[in-house]
């Protein structure tokens, strides 16, 4: 649809998801700022720059939409215009909202505390499991109709290989998507989730 209104488009992955660097970091190592908001949103401005794109329309989905608007604080002589699907704006604020106030407040966001815990990283790994969960996380059911994801708890690792098949991926689409998260796994993936204290943070917000 963009190409079609003659528009040049350029779709950058997240760090740690497809063909990005996706370092291995710790709560505790010092380098959590590989998974920051203003990390990502300097990036975006420095790929702007490197293919000689002085201003750009910029949109993006889920933890993208949440870049989007910081690229348009951060850069916002470079952005012409922005959307984002999925991703409601929050203005940075001074004050952290722990993720599990924001549980308590909207429990429909239970997963991302399972997500970010150790548990989904050390149960999805190789191929077999990487094509189950994104089998399930795009909407495969069991013979019983259960489903992998419950947005308040998170992942059902035992219904893992009773799945049958998603109908929203071709059988083309799933091999992209499991050979992409298989080059480093789901550490990258994960750390948007694991490390969002940093990407509140009062010292980034002024940075």
């Amino acid at each position: 649809m963009l190409l079609d209104l003659g528009l040049q488009v350029v779709a950058p992955d997240l760090m740690g998801f497809g063909g990005t660097d996706a370092p291995h970091v710790q709560p505790d190592s010092g380098h959590l700022s590989t998974y920051s908001l203003k990390r990502a949103s300097d990036d975006i401005a420095a790929l702007a720059s490197l293919l000689h794109v002085d201003r750009f329309i910029l949109g993006g989905h889920d933890w993208g939409g949440a870049v989007v608007y910081r690229v348009a604080l951060w850069h916002p002589e470079r952005v012409t215009g922005i959307f984002s699907v999925c991703t409601p704006y929050n203005a940075p604020s001074k004050t952290f909202v722990s993720l599990d106030q924001v549980v308590q407040r909207a429990p429909q966001f239970g997963y991302q505390k399972h997500l970010a815990g150790p548990e989904v990283e050390a149960e999805i790994k190789g191929k077999v499991q990487l094509r189950r969960f994104l089998n399930g996380m795009y909407g495969a059911r069991t013979a019983t109709k259960e489903s992998l994801f419950d947005p308040k708890i998170g992942i059902n690792f035992r219904v893992l290989p009773e799945l049958g098949k998603s109908k929203l991926l071709t059988d083309e689409e799933m091999v992209y998507y499991v050979d992409e998260y298989d080059r480093h796994g789901m550490h990258g993936t994960l750390n948007w989730v694991s490390h969002r204290p940093l990407r509140l943070s009062p010292a980034l917000l002024s940075s």
